[in-house]
């Protein structure tokens, strides 16, 4: 009984660490580029928390801190990010050719994504035509899903 207490303990703690809120107080995001719909304050959870346990993040609205390593050369449709060595794509609710571009200069910065995740069947053609929309090589999971963002933050360095 003790054990399993006190391993609750230590895992409320780690996801506090993980989880954090942004603009609680007044309703302020940090600094950034701000595209697509208007991003709700809230708790930020990093993407290698949310890929730890994919399904209970699924079908929910959230906001997600990782780091872009690709977007779409073409329309800028979609974006592939990391953190800690997970990746997602990522693509606008609009869709392709839609309101809303995802720059292809923001390689390399850190983003907050707001949008739900949910899991993705990607066919060959499908993966052949992003890694051509990438501009040439680019790591696809396996077991792919993704998230289908209404707005991001990308966010200034400093």
């Amino acid at each position: 009984m003790k054990r399993s207490v006190l391993t609750l303990l230590v895992s409320s703690v780690l996801l506090g660490i993980l989880v954090t809120t942004v603009g609680q107080a007044g309703g302020s995001l940090p600094a950034g580029e701000r595209i697509g719909e208007a991003m709700e304050p809230g708790d930020v959870i990093q993407f290698a928390t949310v890929d730890a346990a994919p399904s209970d993040y699924f079908n929910r609205t959230l906001l997600v801190e990782a780091e872009i390593v690709a977007v779409c050369k073409k329309k800028g449709c979609w974006m592939q990010v990391t953190d800690q060595g997970k990746t997602s794509m990522v693509r606008w609710e609009t869709g392709c050719g839609g309101k809303y571009k995802f720059p292809e200069q923001a390689i390399g910065k850190r983003v907050l994504i707001q949008g739900s995740f949910y899991p993705k069947e990607l066919t060959a053609e499908d993966r052949a035509h992003m890694e051509e929309e990438a501009g040439g090589s680019l790591e696809i999971r396996k077991d792919p899903y993704e998230f289908n963002a209404s707005a991001v933050l990308i966010l200034a360095e400093g």
